[in-house]
Order: structure tokens, then C-alpha cells, then sequence
């Protein structure tokens, strides 16, 4: 960044409060509501969150200006010190500079960024479906290849020029000699009316910058160890390319995607060099990571060496540092010659600087790699790694995940104890009653009853247990009157939510009637139970989860789960079967999922749900899956969308995915999938990459939209239990801790209206039942949807005793 270059913010550059951001990543870089947030759109490169003062700066560049005139104007202005505002500065523009969203006023950045290939045209046989970075002289695409495979296409820009040319040719040669296990595969390579392109393997992912302030926001000691796990992960891809006799001559953490396991990959070999194959490469790099011998001779104005071994090992140091500190090596000066002479002459800040304190037992590593003499760093990044992994701490933190006693936030807890207190019989609410529908799961007293059976049962707490059984008696001793699940002035009305549903019927009160009894160990209560609720199954039109078949279904599936096997379940088991045959006769009978016109997707309401009402209840009860599951699991992973290290699917078929407030919640959005797909992966094996698409929906059900509401059904709580679920299937402790994080954002969400706070899956039931789970996480599922684990010989809550032991 040069002090006399004038610089522009182009007017396709949004600068805009954080509070209209619909990302979550700027709640996380900073929770100070004043702050903004700096974007381009159709970058590689994110948003930007910059703080209001440098946002007020920012403006002064909407016209072509230097940096010395606008801190001068800026001053001016606000009537503060110009040097302290420099430095204060500095590293914020630097950052916006080499995300290409400031740029110089007089070169074609400052236009409009626009792409000169149109989605749906080819290359060759690669079909556009997206531009992912576009600049003056180059642009990436994904792209389709002829087998359906996604591919990266890079392309030399309309505005062709050698040096960009020189370095397409270049990557090509060095991709062409790379393994791909931590690199693109080179593919295909070729020209469009004299442009240079290169078509590679796609990689989904964010850039390091990203995953990195991603794992600063998460709580201990989760933080550290995924910080050192990344770290450790940017050391071995990069000794990887040196194996191969390869430098990469960019380092920088933009050049870096991690995908949605953590995994690296390096992208953009342009300036790589192959010392043993005589291959040259390029000058470049960014200033902010150059090592000292690099910036010595920019200062001297003479030839600037290539790439070397020692060279790029201290630019991976200088990478590591701002990994691990969230800063820089240096409080870089404003000017150039002055930063280059840093870099030169200082030393690396100490850790404490930047209060990372945590990680000192690796700076003597680091500082080693950052060393100013080329010969007084590591011999090798072999080398250095080794000394990496015997300083780390990362071996102490394996395994360490929360306990049960770990502490809940105040307002988490606060949500638990006033839902629990407003339940209580014979409080206020039990005696007065609820509002119509007053008996139904999502609405009314069976949801309530079961909300403090899941307590109980985390609790071992018979009172709880008690109240439970008392709100279900009320509901089922008002299950012939409309009220009990009917309120027309409220829309809830048979012709909305169908004739029989699990979530709004009788059948809903009798599953957790038989949910109680197993409780209590009650095997006569439980087995009448089960016999009503297959009764009062009766079958209907609709095939979704929340007010049809599919939902029918899961509640056999839950009370199979619980069934000794003693009990008769022949009706049970029976019924499950008819809904089974009954949704795939229909299934079977439509075409491929992308020509089905109009249909709905979500777990609530669509396919991903009809797919995952199949697999519960094969699961239960040993039935073989049907013939085409498989075949519809693929296609609908089809339609997923890759965002970053997400997937997003549209809500229905021919729509484009979105990121709004339901694109990642349980009922229409990602949450919904990771269930999905979970379950896929345990059911059906590892060979259909379906534990790489739970993680992809995961990844989007925690960055999804900060404006969803709290609750279950479309909101943070609902997203929060599909973390949970990632959780205990893989044994990551780091989803149980994004789940908190989730958690607590749910709890310190706005307020319910009076209608719905009551309600177990739209009200703060399903906040507070989050927050219980959550300390004793191993009894955690989406209510009604996963698996409860109970075990079909468990003690009884109330009494101790064996099931069929009970005083009858």
C-alpha cells in the first residue's frame, strides 16, 4: 500500500451499520452495535466489519484520494491527531487493500466488478454456475463439469495481460506436477479467445481469516484446540507442497480454504516456484506476511529474491502469529518504506501484547520461524512442524470437553427457571388454563407435559415427573372437544394442519402418555397407550412431517424405542409398516427430484422429512429400507448449494437457495438436513459422503441469519439441537460448543407473544428444554424428531424399580 497511490471505495463497495448485516459474522468479530460492516459483492472476499470511525474514514475515499489526504480530511474533521489516526488505521486499510475493496482510483478495480462469463454458458465442457472471484485480470468460477462433477475454472480477466497470462501458465505447470491432497487437481487447461484458463477441482470452504475468527468466538477450551488444530493443519499442507519440491511464493490466509472438517487446501500456485525443475515463478506476495530478506531488498530498490525454503517458512510464521493472537507480527507503520523497515529491523510483538498468553509455550517456535538471518530458522518446515508438535498444548486439550457442571449463562438460566416456574402445579397457568388449542404437542399441554418429562428424566426428578403426568391428564381428559386442539381465530384449523398429525392430534397426547408410563415404569399404562395411539392413527392426505404420515411415522418409531420386548406390538408395528408402503407408493411415483415442480424440500413440511421419517423408523424397527432411498437421498444432496463450507437447499425445487432467516432453521432450512444426513451416514454407511453433507448443513445451521426468532420450530433452538445432533454422532466437542453458543443467543432472543409462549415448538419451551439438555447433553435429541435413547429396561424415575415391577 503505497502512501501516494490514490485510492478508491467503489460505489459497488456496500458500507453499511452491522445491524442491517444479516451474517452472523459480524455479531461475532464484535458485538458493539455501532460498528459496520465493508463489502463487494461477488468476491472471494468477505465481509469486513470495521468500526464507526473507520467506516467515517472509509467515506472520505468514495473520491479518488491518497491515503496521507484522506486521514488529513478525516482529522480535520473530527479534530484528531493525524499520526495516531495512521497508525490506528493501518492494519484495517491494509486488510481492505488486499481484499481488493479499496483499490487504486485510476485502474479498472475501480469499476464495477462485473464477470465476462454468464452463468449457464460453457467452457469448453464446463458449465458456468457461479462467479467466485472476480478481478481486473482474473476471474473463478464454479462450475459443472460434463459427468456433474464441480470445478473450479479460472480465467485470465477481458482486460488480458501477460503478467496475468504468465502466471495462469505458470499454476498449470505447478498444479500438473502437484498429488491434489492438499492442492487443487489440475483438470483441463486451455484458451477462450485468447484468454488463458485453467479448470481444477472445486473446494468448498472460507478463507483462513474467516475460520479463524470463527474459532476466536467460540468458549474454552475449545477455542485453543481448534486454533492449534488449524495451525497444525497449515503446517503439514504446506510441508506437503515442499515434499513435492514445491514453494508457493502467497502465502497469506486468503490463499488458504478450510473446509467444513478443518481440512486445508492451498489455492493459487501463480507465483509458486519449483527449484529443482527450474521453474522461476513471479515476484509477489503481501507485505504483511514478506519475509525480511524479501522486504530488505523492496527497500533497497533492487532485484527481489524468489520464493525460498526460509522465505516462505517465515511467511507461514507470520501467518501463525496472526492465527494465534489475532494481530499482526507488528504495529505496521502507514508508510511502506517504514513497514518494510519493520519487518527488517524488529522484532515480533510478544504474545502478552495481544493477551494470548494461552499459546506462549509456542512463540519460542514461532519466533525461531520469524527469525530476520534466513539461517538462524528452521532447516525446513519438517523440521518446524516437529518442533510445533512437541511445544503444543493440544494434546492436554484432546478430549477435555464440558462436564455437566459446566455453567450456564444468566439469562440461559433465567429463561429455564421462569418456564419452570410458570408450569408449576397448581400455579397460575394450571389453574386458569391455556388458550385454545390447549391440548395438542406443538400448542397445548401434551408439548408442556412433555417438556418436563425430558427434565425429569435429566434430572432424575420425580416431581417434575408428577407435574408432567398431571399436565398430560389435563389433556387427555379434554380430547374429545375442539378446543383441545382447534382455534380458528388463531388459523389453527383442520383444513390448515390436516385430520391426524403426531404434533396437533390425539395421537400426539397418547405418544407421550406411553412416554410417561415407560417413565414411571408402567408397562400396563405404557402398553394401552401404545394401543391407542394406534387406534387414533388414522390415515390422511398429507405426506409431511408436521401434519401428516411422515410424522405418523416417527411417533411409531418412538414408541418402538421404548417398547420392551415383552410387549404386544403387533398393531404398532403394523401401522408403522402401512405408512411406510403408503408414502413410498406415492414417492416412488414421481420423477427425479429436480423435475418435481414445486416441491417442497424441508424437514417440516417436505422430502428432506418423508427421507427421515423413512430411515427412524427403519431404524426401529429392523425394516429394510426401501429400494430407492438411497437413490432419493442422492438426489436431494443434488440440490444442495455450496456457500462457503455450507450447503444450503432451496425450500422448493426450481427455487434458488437463499440465506434468509429459514435457510438454516429445523423446519424449511439447513438444521432440518442435519438430521437428515446424520442418520443417512449411521444407517447406510460412509460411501455416499453423507457425514461431509450433515457437517455442511451444521456449518450453515450455526452462521445462518442472526434474526431468527429463538424457538424450536423455525428458529436458534432448532438449529441449536442439529449441532447437538453432529455432536453425538461424531464426539466433536466442538459442536456441544457451538451448540452453547447457539443457545445463548436463543435465550437473549426477542420476546414471545402471549399466544405462543406457551407453545413447546413456537414458544420459550423449546429454549428452556435447550438449556437443560445442555446440562446433561447426553440426553439431548430434537423433541420428536431424533431419537429419545431411552433404554427399554430403564429403572423407573418414580420408584427405582424395573419396568412390570410398578404397584398396579
Amino acid at each position: 500500500m503505497n502512501a501516494t497511490t490514490r485510492l478508491l471505495l467503489p460505489e459497488d463497495v456496500a458500507l453499511a451499520p452491522v445491524a442491517n448485516l444479516p451474517s452472523e459474522l459480524g455479531r461475532r468479530v464484535s458485538n458493539d452495535s455501532g460498528d459496520f460492516y465493508v463489502t463487494r459483492a461477488r468476491t472471494r472476499s468477505g465481509s469486513i466489519i470495521v468500526d464507526a470511525q473507520t467506516a467515517a474514514l472509509l467515506t472520505h475515499f468514495r473520491s479518488p484520494s491518497t491515503v496521507v489526504d484522506a486521514i488529513l480530511a478525516y482529522c480535520h474533521a473530527n479534530e484528531l491527531d493525524p499520526m495516531r489516526t495512521l497508525v490506528a488505521a493501518f492494519a484495517m486499510l491494509s486488510e481492505l487493500v488486499a481484499a481488493r475493496v479499496l483499490v487504486p482510483a485510476e485502474s479498472i478495480l475501480a469499476q464495477p466488478i462485473a464477470s465476462s462469463l454468464s452463468v449457464g454458458e460453457f467452457v469448453g465442457d464446463v458449465e458456468i454456475l457461479e462467479a467466485i472471484h472476480l478481478l481486473d485480470d482474473t476471474e473463478v468460477y464454479r462450475g459443472r463439469s460434463a459427468d456433474g462433477t464441480a470445478v473450479a475454472l479460472k480465467i485470465v480477466g477481458a482486460n488480458i495481460r501477460r503478467t496475468t497470462t504468465a502466471t495462469i501458465h505458470n499454476e498449470a505447470n505447478v498444479l500438473s506436477c502437484l498429488d491434489g491432497k492438499v492442492s487443487p487437481r489440475l483438470l483441463a487447461a486451455g484458451r477462450l479467445d485468447g484468454r488463458s484458463f485453467i479448470v481444477t477441482t472445486w473446494h468448498s470452504g472460507v478463507d483462513l481469516y474467516r475460520a479463524v475468527a470463527e474459532a476466536h468466538a467460540l468458549p474454552e477450551p475449545e477455542r485453543s484446540d481448534t486454533l492449534l488444530k488449524l495451525a497444525e493443519h497449515v503446517l503439514r499442507s504446506y510441508a506437503q507442497l515442499h515434499s513435492q519440491g514445491v514453494l508457493h511464493g502467497d502465502v497469506h490466509p486468503r490463499n488458504i480454504v478450510v473446509d467444513e472438517s478443518d481440512k486445508i487446501t492451498v489455492l493459487d500456485f501463480g507465483l509458486a516456484v519449483m527449484p529443482a525443475a527450474g521453474t522461476m515463478g513471479l515476484h509477489g506476495g503481501i507485505d504483511l506476511f514478506l519475509a525480511p530478506e524479501i522486504a530488505r531488498a523492496n527497500l533497497a530498490s533492487v532485484e527481489v529474491p524468489l520464493a525460498s525454503l526460509a522465505s516462505e517458512q517465515y511467511s507461514i510464521g507470520a501467518l501463525l502469529y496472526f492465527l494465534f493472537t489475532g494481530a499482526h507480527t507488528h504495529s505496521f507503520s502507514l508508510q511502506q518504506d517504514a513497514m518494510l523497515s519493520q519487518v527488517v529491523n524488529e522484532p515480533p510483538q510478544p504474545f502478552s501484547h495481544h493477551r494470548a498468553d494461552r499459546f506462549f509455550c509456542l512463540e519460542g517456535c514461532l519466533n525461531r520461524a520469524l527469525e530476520k538471518d534466513p539461517a538462524d530458522r528452521f532447516s525446513s518446515l519438517d523440521e518446524m512442524l516437529q518442533s510445533f508438535l512437541q511445544a503444543s498444548p493440544r494434546r492436554q486439550l484432546v478430549g477435555a470437553t464440558y462436564s455437566v457442571s459446566h455453567s450456564t449463562d444468566v439469562q440461559s438460566q433465567l429463561v429455564l427457571d421462569n418456564v419452570l416456574s410458570r408450569l408449576r402445579v397448581p400455579e397460575r397457568l394450571y389453574r386458569d388454563g391455556l388458550e385454545a388449542p390447549t391440548g395438542s404437542i406443538t400448542y397445548g399441554a401434551a408439548g408442556i407435559a412433555y417438556f418436563l418429562l425430558r427434565i425429569a428424566r435429566s434430572r432424575d426428578d420425580e416431581t417434575l415427573l408428577a407435574a408432567a403426568d398431571q399436565w398430560l391428564t389435563r389433556a387427555a381428559s379434554a380430547i374429545s372437544s375442539d378446543a383441545t386442539f382447534w382455534n380458528a381465530e388463531r388459523g389453527i384449523v383442520p383444513e390448515v394442519l390436516g385430520q391426524s398429525s403426531l404434533f396437533h392430534h390425539a395421537c400426539g397426547i397418547h405418544c407421550v402418555q406411553a412416554l410417561i408410563a415407560h417413565a414411571r415404569g408402567d408397562d400396563v399404562a405404557q402398553q394401552h397407550a401404545l394401543e391407542a395411539y394406534a387406534a387414533a392413527c388414522a390415515l390422511c392426505d398429507q405426506l409431511d412431517v408436521a401434519f401428516g404420515r411422515s410424522g405418523l411415522l416417527i411417533g411409531c418409531a418412538m414408541l418402538l424405542d421404548i417398547a420392551p420386548q415383552h410387549f404386544e406390538c403387533d398393531a404398532l408395528l403394523a401401522l408403522g409398516q402401512r405408512l411406510l408402503h403408503g408414502i413410498w407408493v406415492q414417492l416412488d411415483a414421481y420423477p427425479p427430484l429436480e423435475r418435481v415442480s414445486q416441491a417442497t424440500l424441508g424437514a417440516a413440511h417436505g422430502w428432506c422429512g418423508y427421507l427421515f421419517a423413512t430411515m427412524r423408523w427403519c431404524e426401529a424397527s429392523g425394516a429394510a429400507v426401501p429400494p430407492r432411498l438411497v437413490e432419493r437421498l442422492q438426489q436431494l444432496a443434488a440440490l444442495g448449494q455450496p456457500s462457503g463450507r455450507s450447503m444450503l437447499w432451496p425450500r422448493k425445487i426450481q427455487h434458488t437457495a437463499t440465506t434468509g432467516v429459514l435457510s438454516a432453521s429445523w423446519c424449511n432450512g439447513a438444521a432440518g438436513y442435519v438430521h437428515l444426513w446424520t442418520t443417512a451416514y449411521e444407517l447406510l454407511g460412509s460411501d455416499f459422503q453423507f457425514e461431509r453433507l450433515a457437517r455442511m448443513a451444521a456449518w450453515h445451521s450455526y452462521d445462518g441469519s442472526s434474526d431468527a426468532p429463538g424457538d424450536l420450530c423455525c428458529g436458534l433452538a432448532g438449529r441449536a439441537y442439529a449441532l447437538l445432533r453432529l455432536h453425538g454422532s461424531t464426539g466433536e466437542s466442538v459442536w456441544l460448543a457451538r451448540a452453547r453458543v447457539m443457545a445463548e443467543r436463543a435465550a437473549a432472543s426477542p420476546g414471545l407473544t402471549s399466544n405462543r409462549l406457551n407453545s413447546l415448538f413456537h414458544g420459550d419451551l423449546g429454549i428452556a428444554l435447550l438449556v437443560a439438555d445442555l446440562a446433561a447433553p447426553e440426553f439431548a435429541c430434537m423433541p420428536f424428531f431424533d431419537s429419545e435413547h431411552w433404554s427399554k429396561r430403564a429403572p423407573s424415575l418414580a420408584t427405582g424399580e424395573a419396568p412390570g415391577q410398578s404397584a398396579r
